[in-house]
């Protein structure tokens, strides 16, 4: 789903920008080599990015035991 129509940002890369650091929106349109344009979807974009971090630190690590 898109969250943002202007910039054709989709949920799917917000997660993948949240992985590679993101934590505002700023940092989402940064990563997406986008810039805001109206401002409409930073309520919505605030929404996902704390969803996916959430998730993303309840995921069990993948480092392996010694």
């Amino acid at each position: 789903m898109y969250l943002c129509i202007c910039r054709a940002i989709r949920e799917r890369d917000v997660d993948a920008a949240v992985r590679a650091g993101a934590r505002k929106p700023a940092d989402v349109f940064r990563a997406c080599g986008k810039r805001p344009q109206c401002g409409t979807c930073a309520c919505d974009m605030r929404e996902r990015i704390g969803q996916t971090v959430r998730e993303e630190a309840s995921q069990p690590s993948l480092m392996a035991a010694d």
